[in-house]
């Protein structure tokens, strides 16, 4: 048998943004990052209920798929679609393998939330087969769960990300304090 020649079938190659404000709970305003075991940046919710998985984000596309003599094996992807050229499940199994990777340090969003916002991607997609693939993450998701992250070691945390408001703060502070740098008295008197 032969293994898969890459780690993983697919790579973000920009960030993905899509709106779960409706899976959030009531009042949300917070945004936080959510950082993997070595402490990379993987994916954001932000106050407004914008997930964003951030570039360079890997994953397997639905799983399971096994290699067997070049050859992959397992859960199909589904047939490009006409706009991305891209697998009619491929936001969908990225959304929700990155809400299962942080499902432990995420309690806004739970196995049920990740499984109906993979439903709501497939349907936005037009895959055909969205109801058969939901039911097989509704009752099959936990236990694929449980197995990844023991064998993955998954030990993210997640930051609170600062608020817009605090951002420009900081940011007139620091031009107002870069002002009375000496080369910038300087040049005002030019």
């Amino acid at each position: 048998m032969a293994s898969t020649p890459v780690k993983w079938i697919y790579i973000l190659e920009m960030d993905f943004r899509f709106n779960i404000s409706k899976y959030l709970p009531k009042g949300w305003n917070t945004s936080y990052a959510y950082l993997d075991a070595r402490g990379k940046p993987r994916m954001q919710i932000h106050a407004n209920g914008d997930l964003v998985v951030l570039a360079g984000y890997a994953w397997d596309g639905c799983t399971p798929k096994y290699a067997f003599y070049d050859l992959l094996i397992g859960t199909p992807d589904g047939a490009p679609h006409p706009k991305t050229k891209k697998p009619k499940t491929y936001y969908a199994s990225l959304v929700h393998d990155v809400l299962y990777q942080f499902l432990d340090i995420n309690p806004e969003v739970g196995k049920a939330q990740a499984d109906k916002i993979f439903f709501e991607l497939l349907a936005r997609d037009d895959f055909a087969l969205r109801r058969v693939y939901f039911y097989a993450v509704s009752w099959f998701g936990g236990l694929g769960h449980r197995f990844t992250r023991w064998k993955r070691k998954y030990n993210g945390r997640r930051e609170q990300l600062p608020s817009v408001a605090k951002v420009w703060l900081y940011f007139i502070l620091a031009c107002k304090s870069a002002a009375n740098l000496p080369i910038f008295k300087e040049l005002s008197h030019v």
